[in-house]
């Protein structure tokens, strides 16, 4: 057995920077054809042309999230010109900081519609095809193991990543008499830009030394270790490839050991997590 993913079709989304991007690079790196979901042309191209030069294939498949409608037509083009597909990655999200009492209606909005409705929606538009994969598909969310958070300024963003492991599950039962397998990846904090912005503010809220507070703080966790993309995305090939073959329903954690409840209080200000 392999973790070769040579002539699989994958989508990722929200795969123009961070976890999302190296997913779709390690996919690529495995032979996998790859869409690469971003906002617009601009944010993907990074990671098209990173696989290209790499030797791999790629293309950008655009839409925002945000607009429900655009979503399906993205969907549907992308999979259309891969030719069917075999892995969808719903990684996209965005992370948003803030107590109840300052959480204004359009950051819970963004949240939602982010990261819950755009996952369903992506992956709605792409179960009649990750049915007809006849490879035995996967389909990946990255969640968060903020999902278990008891830490001020957390529970909506925690609500939200509850609520995909929740879908993850019954997705699980629902294709898994197709031969689909449908996981989650819950990382902790991982060096991103995401990580990096939102230490910063956390440094700010607490008059602290950013660059020292980031040092220790994304290495506390029982390996002292800093957590890189790359590790996200070695999990999902995994996941995506023959080893994976009998992993269906599980939320596998990416973290070095961390509690999911390391955080320092809420400042106020959003950070896009994947793209």
């Amino acid at each position: 057995m392999e973790t070769s993913l040579q002539g699989y079709r994958a989508l990722v989304t929200g795969a123009g920077s961070g976890i999302g991007a190296a997913i779709a690079e390690a996919f690529a790196r495995e032979g996998a054809h790859v869409a690469v979901h971003a906002r617009s042309d601009e944010r993907a191209r990074p990671t098209v042309e990173a696989i290209e030069a790499a030797g791999g294939q790629a293309f950008a498949a655009t839409a925002d999230l945000r607009d429900r409608a655009a979503i399906a037509p993205m969907c549907q083009a992308a999979i259309e010109r891969l030719g069917g597909l075999d892995i969808l990655v719903n990684n996209a999200g965005i992370f948003v900081r803030k107590q109840v009492a300052e959480l204004d209606l359009a950051s819970w909005d963004a949240m939602i519609d982010i990261n819950l409705t755009a996952p369903y929606l992506v992956t709605q538009a792409a179960v009649p095809a990750i049915r007809a994969s006849g490879v035995g598909a996967s389909v990946i969310f990255i969640s968060s193991i903020a999902a278990g958070a008891h830490s001020a300024g957390w529970g909506t963003y925690a609500m939200t990543k509850n609520g995909l492991n929740a879908f993850m599950h019954c997705l699980a039962d629902e294709l898994g008499g197709d031969g689909v397998r449908v996981n989650s990846i819950c990382p902790g904090w991982v060096e991103t830009k995401m990580a990096q912005d939102t230490h910063r503010s956390i440094a700010a809220d607490l008059g602290v030394d950013y660059e020292t507070f980031y040092a220790e703080n994304m290495r506390a966790n029982m390996l002292g270790a800093l957590v890189t993309p790359d590790s996200v995305a070695d999990i999902a090939v995994f996941l995506a490839s023959e080893r994976g073959r009998h992993i269906t329903a599980q939320e596998h954690t990416v973290c070095g050991g961390c509690s999911p409840g390391n955080n320092a209080k809420p400042a106020e200000e959003e950070t896009e997590a994947a793209e």
